[in-house]
């Protein structure tokens, strides 16, 4: 699915998860909260009951964008800086520095690869029955839910808690090449969303941010912008952001966190965090343009 308002959801979600993990979680982990921060905490995170410093939002919004593209082999310009980001925070965190390796970094890493395997294995489906093919994805997300909390396994289930997601993202693709009905979409939808509240209610780490609603925002945010991004998606800052989205989630995971971290010693906190985020662009924007030469 080919459509302009994907790269405004694409670059709004890189800013969602940089914003998140750079400017709220590192400052609010080294006791150096910023003003601006608490701020929007007060005022935007509590009323709407966005937590995490709108990370989630942001995951959400990406893995709806890579529902979108599901059914496409995936490029190597989406796996070599995952891969390239996977060996640089092993070797970072071999040396005694601290990149980000949290269970909001690995959890969603994990439901891209897991939903696109699942699309893979049911793509015969796919295109016979697309809708009933949303669904077992769906079905197949809720048994490894379970069988990940009994089994001991808070990783694989939260990890298949999200696959709905990503399927919403497939329904979207579905929907607008009229290989499905709106009927559909509800059909398939709110049985996902059940296995989201479920994985959410069944993990004590997600329990105080409540993520399903963020999905909700990211849905009603991913609707809108859908049909209605093409101004916003001829932008250059926008077209930039998009074009580069999985390398800067990677640079901001296994460059910029860690960059923060030896920053945060000689630097104020403020001017560390704004230096962080102007070389995790650049450092992105280089390892794109690298991309661009080999692939």
């Amino acid at each position: 699915m080919a459509r302009p308002g994907l790269s405004v959801v694409a670059a709004a979600g890189v800013c969602l998860v940089a914003y998140s993990f750079l400017v709220g979680l590192w400052p609010s982990r080294s006791g150096a909260d910023l003003d601006l921060v608490l701020l929007v905490r007060s005022w935007v995170n509590l009323p709407t009951g966005l937590g995490e410093d709108f990370g989630f939002l942001g995951i959400a919004l990406l893995l709806l964008v890579v529902g979108t593209r599901a059914e496409r082999a995936v490029p190597r310009r989406a796996v070599l800086p995952v891969a390239a980001g996977v060996v640089l925070t092993a070797v970072l965190a071999l040396a005694g520095a601290e990149p980000l390796v949290d269970d909001s970094v690995i959890t969603p890493a994990l439901t891209a690869g897991l939903a696109l395997l699942l699309v893979n294995v049911v793509k015969p489906l796919l295109r016979r029955a697309p809708a009933l093919a949303a669904f077992v994805l769906v079905e197949v997300a809720c048994l490894l839910v379970l069988l990940g909390t009994a089994a001991g396994l808070p990783l694989l289930a939260a990890a298949a808690g999200l696959v709905p997601v990503v399927v919403w993202g497939l329904l979207a693709a579905l929907r607008v090449e009229d290989r499905v009905s709106t009927r559909h979409l509800a059909l398939v939808g709110l049985p996902g969303f059940a296995v989201l509240v479920a994985a959410d209610r069944l993990s004590p780490d997600t329990l105080p941010f409540w993520r399903p609603l963020g999905a909700v925002y990211a849905v009603l945010l991913f609707a809108i912008a859908l049909p209605r991004g093409a101004d916003l998606a001829g932008r250059a800052a926008v077209r930039w952001l998009a074009d580069r989205a999985v390398v800067l989630v990677v640079a901001v995971i296994a460059i910029g966190y860690p960059l923060l971290g030896l920053l945060g010693e000689v630097l104020p906190a403020a001017v560390t965090v704004v230096v962080g985020v102007l070389v995790t662009g650049v450092a992105g924007d280089l390892a794109y343009r690298g991309l661009r030469r080999v692939t």
